[in-house]
């Protein structure tokens, strides 16, 4: 789990918030998602989830890459913008190298990949396939490595699958963005990782599925669910 919570996250956790509202009206009083073959409130549960663990963080493995040189107000100012304790990152170990831990987020990551891998096992498509391979070189290509903070997505990208799904399987556009979205997006992050060695200006943590790119893949998890009603 990584430091802080700042103005920025419980803004984002507040709109997420009111938008699950109306969400949980919508699953209480219609059938959404019987594509995936799953009960409207356990998906429900999921997006709760999703939101609920977005800061717990799961070790997978280290990296070695160069600590920027950062003046103390840039430090600061980054720190409070992306909820990161860039203080205390450049403070611990060696002045000159990051001994970075590469870490899967539970609510941005493994949770979304296990709902992504359940709608393929329930509703297999191959425009899905087709539309995640170009959401993963969109995602790599405009994924940003920002020292100190790690990988940044915008969080539009989510809204990519939707005129590709409505084009090549627009019965089952809520799957398709669903998995090709979720998929892509994660694959294109974990692409961009082969593009750090020692000498990038790293960082002490580089999330996968977290800080900089969780609105991305909950954005498109939200619209997936969105979309499902438009096949009641």
């Amino acid at each position: 789990m990584r430091g802080m919570i700042s103005r920025q996250d419980m803004q984002m956790a507040g709109l997420f918030g009111l938008m699950l509202l109306p969400l949980f009206y919508l699953m209480y009083t219609n059938v959404p998602g019987s594509q995936w073959n799953m009960h409207p409130i356990l998906i429900f549960v999921l997006l709760v989830g999703m939101l609920v663990f977005s800061s717990t963080e799961i070790p997978v493995f280290r990296m070695r890459t160069k600590k920027p040189d950062f003046s103390n107000e840039k430090v600061r100012l980054l720190g409070e913008f992306y909820s990161v304790p860039l203080e205390e990152e450049f403070d611990i170990g060696d002045e000159l190298v990051f001994n970075t831990r590469i870490t899967l987020n539970l609510g941005g990551f493994i949770l979304p990949l296990l709902f992504s891998i359940y709608a393929v096992i329930n509703n297999p498509g191959l425009a899905a396939l087709e539309i995640m391979l170009i959401v993963v070189i969109v995602t790599n290509l405009l994924t940003e490595f920002k020292s100190g903070i790690g990988m940044v997505v915008p969080d539009y990208i989510g809204l990519l699958p939707i005129p590709f799904a409505l084009i090549l399987d627009p019965g089952n556009v809520a799957n398709v963005v669903l998995i090709s979205g979720v998929f892509g997006i994660l694959s294109g992050i974990v692409l961009s990782l082969f593009n750090i060695t020692e000498q990038t200006e790293g960082s002490a943590y580089i999330n996968l599925g977290g800080v900089g790119n969780f609105r991305a893949i909950y954005i498109t998890v939200i619209i997936a669910v969105l979309l499902s009603y438009l096949s009641l």
